[in-house]
């Protein structure tokens, strides 16, 4: 059969391709959400009795994230929660699957008895090109792993995607039910509409921000739900906000520690996604980019030449990632149909003996708090509170340590809460969640200097992290480090 054929064969409507979702099955919604399909789901609420729900940061929520849907919609998190779901695992209204990205289909793929079927997958895809096939746009994620794997693929055909390269194509063949978008453009209109419900003064903040990224297209997967985002969220999403003094001088020291001719990983939390405008590639050359995601103004350094991938051991001579989400409109614009940027699936690109290929590898991460003995958190807060899963910062530590001349990099300025806090602490509070063992750090950096952590013992250990907290804690870290060190 003719791909052209095949395709107007599976053509339905949102309604009608969400039936295909039977009470007990299965639903996975990767990141990068599509526009209409959640909600025609969502719609199914009162018939479909229970299913289990799979989320990763969603962005939309049909009413599945609120009290009183959970009887319907069982829901689980992988890798991330982000900022807009956060009440849900807050409330204990869902839970949270601790997994790493290379190996979250090891049960299934093995057929283990603990493996968990996808029974349906809801996904957005480009337009099909001649040959019939489509990609993912910029937010690929895991999406092709889960089709190769998903009993059920509905797909929406959204024409606001822009075409990526990589091993990051679908084809019409793989997909069971095709759901069209309309080609229409995101307008001013419309986004004064989405931004009705806010008070003059925010609405007017919120519209002169947007302005400046150019057409409103890109808003079309978060549509209404943008009048939720903080103005100072938007501005940091878009790489507007200044750098404060301690990334700046995070920024410095990770600067000299950087060999030109590395090959980069950087995440999209902060102070990391603040370091390209802060400085840290500034005088850089010949670097290489294998990353998870991106921060705003990385591709801005590719256009530049600065990352290059001259000297990449693989994929060398392109920029390569799992997705895109973190790019500022300026990058993405650059990204748009160029082959000098590739996407992956992270079950390869992210598998840790994948990373250690790269020679001279720089994963750069972040943590919430840091203990004497080396143990990261970067997930919790107040002990137990998850503000957040680890994505692929696990894989991405790893694989620089294995990495010939690589280094694993932890950034965190010295304090939260408005200098209130120290993110180093002498022992991690009751229940926080350790993202990085002791016996795997590496490399700390706060704005007060580096603490290196490799081949240190515990009291060591204890001597570089106190010299890199803030002063008006150190004294107290010097006094809990002989009562938890010394005899």
């Amino acid at each position: 059969m003719d791909w052209r054929d095949e395709y107007q064969r599976k053509l339905v409507s949102e309604d009608e391709a969400v039936k295909a979702v039977k009470e007990g099955d299965s639903v996975v919604v990767p990141l990068g959400t599509p526009r209409v399909l959640p909600a025609a789901l969502g719609r199914r609420r009162q018939e479909l009795g229970h299913i289990d729900l799979r989320l990763s940061a969603p962005a939309v929520d049909p009413g599945w994230l609120q009290p009183g849907w959970q009887d319907v919609f069982n829901i689980e998190f992988e890798f991330f929660i982000g900022d807009f779901a956060r009440h849900v695992t807050d409330d204990r209204r869902g839970t949270y699957l601790p997994s790493a990205f290379s190996l979250s289909f090891k049960a299934l793929d093995e057929g283990r008895p603990e493996r968990e079927e996808i029974d349906v997958l809801l996904v957005a895809v480009t337009p099909p090109d001649k040959h019939g096939y489509c990609t993912f746009g910029p937010h690929y994620w895991n999406k092709g792993s889960h089709v190769r794997r998903a009993r059920t693929v509905i797909a929406e055909v959204d024409p606001l995607l822009p075409k990526m390269y990589g091993d990051c194509f679908v084809h019409i063949s793989e997909l069971d039910h095709i759901v069209e978008l309309p080609a229409t453009p995101v307008t001013r209109e419309m986004v004064e509409e989405w931004l009705a419900p806010l008070p003059p003064e925010r609405r007017a903040d919120m519209m002169s921000i947007l302005e400046l990224g150019g057409d409103f297209n890109r808003l079309a997967p978060v549509g209404p739900l943008i009048a939720f985002v903080e103005p100072d969220v938007l501005r940091r999403y878009m790489g507007l906000l200044e750098p404060p003094d301690d990334a700046r001088a995070i920024a410095g020291y990770l600067n000299e520690l950087l060999p030109d001719g590395a090959t980069i990983q950087i995440g999209i939390g902060e102070p990391s996604a603040l370091m390209p405008k802060a400085g840290a590639f500034d005088n850089k050359v010949d670097l290489g980019l294998h990353t998870e995601m991106a921060a705003p103004g990385l591709a801005t350094l590719v256009a530049a030449g600065v990352i290059n991938g001259k000297r990449k051991t693989i994929h060398k001579g392109k920029a390569v990632a799992v997705a895109w989400s973190g790019a500022n409109d300026e990058d993405l614009a650059i990204i748009d149909d160029n082959p000098a940027f590739e996407l992956y699936d992270p079950e390869y690109l992210l598998d840790i003996r994948v990373i250690a290929q790269n020679d001279n590898y720089y994963a750069i991460n972040n943590a919430v708090s840091v203990d004497l003995t080396g143990q990261i958190n970067s997930e919790s807060v107040f002990g137990g509170r998850m503000v957040n899963g680890c994505g692929g910062q696990p894989e991405t530590h790893l694989g620089a340590l294995l990495s010939k001349g690589g280094r694993a990099i932890t950034l965190a300025p010295s304090t939260a809460l408005g200098g209130s806090v120290s993110r180093i602490v002498a022992q991690q509070e009751t229940g926080s969640l350790i993202t990085i063992p002791r016996f795997f750090a590496d490399t700390v950096i706060s704005e007060y200097g580096v603490a290196r952590l490799m081949d240190k013992n515990h009291r060591q250990r204890a001597e570089e992290l106190i010299a890199i907290a803030h002063p008006d804690f150190r004294a107290e870290l010097r006094k809990e480090a002989q009562r938890l060190f010394y005899p």
